[in-house]
């Protein structure tokens, strides 16, 4: 479990570092919405989340894996 926790730990740091949410956080803090879960790889969660980030629905994401590694969870962040 503690492997898994830093991972996603790690993932999602480093997905809110690269979306700018953090060198942005100093204007207005992003209003974190509900998790939003869904099956397979991590991947498919750092793809969905880039997808909603690049069309403009929200403005950063983490996401984090289960311990089984075969589900996950989104959290987005959206612009206040």
């Amino acid at each position: 479990m503690r492997n898994t926790l830093k991972k996603a730990v790690v993932v999602g740091a480093s997905v809110l570092a690269f979306s700018g949410v953090a060198a942005g956080a100093a204007q207005a803090a992003p209003r974190q919405g509900a998790d939003i879960p869904g099956k397979g790889p991590l991947q498919e969660c750092t793809n969905w989340g880039n997808a909603l980030q690049a069309n403009g629905t929200i403005v950063g994401f983490a996401c984090m894996e289960d311990e089984g590694g075969n589900s996950w969870e989104l959290t987005p962040y959206y612009a206040n």
